[in-house]
């Protein structure tokens, strides 16, 4: 009897499991990149990053701390070196600010966004978690089974801006877990050439949350960033008043 019934279950189980394979393979480039956003991103963001960046020759290093709320709202702060310490990058929508004790913020144009913050490795967009979707059109690739291949990329998403977007890529290429977690980035130009490669590893588990703690940003001119993200929160609780230049100013004034 109890063969009968491991055999009656057995065809069920394997129903169901094919039935949810089929519903992740049928989500559309859109839904995905919704996906990895939350993971990415989430309601509210802080970590501290370090940088370790070889330009040139040489090798330098910054230490980072992160705070996000939402898609709009975003403060960069600086905590290393000494000689830079409380400088850094504040985000308010479409605005964007870089401030320095003693000179106070500046305004900066918003496409700065997508510029290296120290000269190489990640934009400010990449630091603050930005989106990835506002100003692209997605598609979606099911990535074959390959023996050979050690990647636990499922998807290959490609993102080409639209023609009136504020970007300065010409596609982005982005490999992508079946936990919606993203594996490699890889930046192309208006000729279709590769800018940069993001490669993610390290993962970790936050809650349901699949999310990658190291990331290797290797460009065309041979530059070579390491990042390494310690620490990081999600969803938590967080006044919109903080994302501001007299944050910037408080911390100067507590020193």
């Amino acid at each position: 009897m109890k063969r009968s019934i491991v055999w009656l279950l057995l065809p069920l189980t394997l129903l169901v499991a094919i039935s949810a394979a089929a519903q992740e393979e049928s989500l559309d480039a859109g839904a995905i990149l919704d996906r990895v956003n939350e993971a990415w991103q989430g309601d509210s963001f802080h970590a501290t990053v370090r940088l370790e960046i070889a330009l040139a020759g040489s090798t330098k290093y910054h230490t980072l701390e992160i705070w996000t709320l939402g898609e709009e709202l975003a403060l960069i702060r600086v905590l290393e070196p000494e000689e830079d310490l409380n400088t850094g990058y504040l985000q308010l929508g479409d605005e964007l600010w870089y401030y320095a004790p003693g000179i106070g913020a500046i305004e900066l144009p918003a496409i700065a966004l997508a510029d290296a913050v120290f000269g190489a490795g990640p934009s400010l967009e990449d630091l603050s978690h930005g989106t990835l979707s506002e100003d692209y059109e997605e598609s979606v690739q099911v990535l074959p089974d390959d023996p050979d291949d050690e990647s636990n990329a499922h998807w290959l998403l490609t993102l080409v801006p639209h023609p009136d977007a504020p970007v300065v890529y010409g596609k982005l290429e982005i490999r992508v877990t079946t936990d919606f977690a993203i594996e490699r980035l890889t930046y192309y130009d208006q000729r279709g050439d590769v800018l940069q490669t993001a490669t993610f590893s390290d993962p970790i588990e936050i809650g349901e949350r699949t999310f990658p703690t190291t990331i290797v940003i290797e460009d065309a001119f041979g530059d070579r960033t390491i990042q390494r993200i310690g620490d990081p929160v999600f969803d938590f609780e967080i006044d919109p008043s903080f994302f501001s230049v007299e944050t910037f100013e408080s911390w100067g004034e507590s020193e």
